[in-house]
């Protein structure tokens, strides 16, 4: 590799056509056109070839050249075929192969272990389920403007319904003590506040879904079930109301009957009507139940499968995350097992293209270099070959032999005159029979 890099570059460096046109001064064209009327003087002829030029100019202005240039072009031909061959050669080349079969064998192996561990982790079937549990979240996620679901604090819900509960426990545990004992007056306060609660909870659902509960696309059949299960919550608000306030009435009742007035716990005015402390007394667990109506409302989204909808994509996509994550893992361990060996290739094959390149770059070199020897050998033939038709002419003009004939075609002197005897470098690339690079 590094003796053809030598030999391009000896080839780039050389001047054939300043060694072949070193001693073509005037005096050599001089003598050319002395020896070329010599022989017409006996003859009255001028022997020239087609293009006319005699034999005496087309030797010294074209043999010379020719040969000097023909050897530099005979060695250009050979080291061209020469790196041709090993450009051509180093493109299949053995590394180039056993790189191109050791990539084949790494994807073959990635893939026999990909469709291994999608089989063996149901990889397939956690993709669908994240994809459905995806596109069902975000659709609903657009209908709803791209507000997300509610963020799930049950703390603060916890907060809340304790909260009515303890405001429950005060405003009705003194009505079940006063009757009852202890244990009882307990457990129906907490009977109470757990239906207020309930009630205060799938009410405040029902207002913030009701569009949703309620539109076209749902079955008669699922707007029964809603319409059966609200009924009985509000069924149970009705009768835990009217089970508090029956007891409030009979106790309120007792006391007028015992004492001609109302002498309760919290009621200063004895004198107060029994309707008007009941009125107080239901519009006080209603105002309960508004505030839980209020508290579920802002906790639920407006659409009652949202949260769950979330709750399936966010675990659908742990799921399948983890397996895909094992996936690649798997696919980059075979990967790290080919590396060291294709490394090694690789690094080889890199070596080899720098020398290709190099190679390239002084054929580049080369083309310009033959391409700048053209035309200064076209250039030094005319120069030539148009003193030497020159001076013939003044010859002529000048010893009076203007009965002579030139050429195959017996041309006269002034015919011969318009002659065009010039080169071009398409006929330099001929006579030298360059090969394409």
């Amino acid at each position: 590799m590094e003796e053809l890099k030598r030999s391009i570059e000896k080839l780039i460096n050389e001047s054939p056509v300043d060694e072949a046109t070193r001693h073509h001064d005037k005096s050599h064209i001089s003598h050319l056109v002395d020896e070329d009327i010599s022989e017409v003087n006996s003859s009255k002829v001028l022997h020239t070839d087609k293009y006319y030029r005699t034999h005496r100019i087309e030797e010294a202005a074209i043999g010379s050249i020719k040969d000097k240039l023909g050897r530099w072009a005979n060695q250009r031909n050979d080291i061209v075929l020469k790196a041709k061959g090993i450009i051509a050669k180093q493109s299949n080349s053995e590394l180039d192969i056993k790189k191109r079969k050791l990539t084949e064998e790494m994807e073959d192996t990635k893939s026999k272990a990909k469709d291994s561990y999608m089989r063996n982790n149901n990889y397939a079937d956690l993709k669908a389920n994240f994809d459905g549990t995806k596109r069902r979240y975000e659709d609903m996620r657009a209908e709803l403007g791209g507000k997300p679901p509610i963020t799930s604090r049950i703390w603060l819900y916890i907060i809340g319904i304790a909260l009515i509960g303890f405001i429950e426990w005060f405003v009705n545990y003194s009505t079940f003590s006063t009757k009852y004992p202890p244990g009882i007056a307990f457990g129906a306060t907490v009977l109470i506040a757990l239906s207020i609660a309930l009630a205060s909870h799938f009410h405040g659902g029902l207002l913030k879904q009701r569009l949703s509960l309620f539109a076209k696309h749902r079955k008669k059949e699922e707007k029964r079930q809603i319409i059966i299960k609200q009924s009985f919550f509000s069924l149970l608000l009705i009768i835990s109301l009217i089970v508090v306030t029956y007891n409030r009435y009979d106790i309120l009742a007792a006391n007028v009957i015992e004492s001609g007035g109302i002498s309760l716990a919290g009621i200063d005015e004895k004198t107060e009507s029994i309707i008007g402390v009941l009125i107080q007394f239901v519009l006080l667990n209603i105002l309960v139940w508004i505030v839980g109506v209020a508290i579920s409302y802002f906790i639920h989204d407006p659409r009652p499968d949202y949260q769950e909808a979330f709750k399936h994509y966010e675990h659908a996509k742990v799921k399948f995350y983890k397996a895909d994550k094992g996936l690649q893992e798997e696919i980059e361990r075979i990967g790290e097992s080919f590396e060291e060996q294709l490394k090694k290739i690789t690094n080889s094959l890199a070596s080899h293209q720098t020398d290709i390149k190099d190679i390239s770059n002084l054929l580049d070199r080369l083309v310009a270099k033959e391409a700048s020897l053209i035309k200064q050998a076209s250039t030094s033939i005319n120069n030539m070959l148009e003193k030497h038709h020159s001076m013939l002419i003044t010859e002529f003009n000048t010893k009076s032999m203007f009965d002579v004939k030139i050429g195959p075609d017996a041309l006269s002197v002034d015919e011969f005159k318009t002659k065009s005897i010039s080169v071009d470098s398409n006929f330099v690339r001929h006579t030298l029979s360059l090969e394409v690079i």
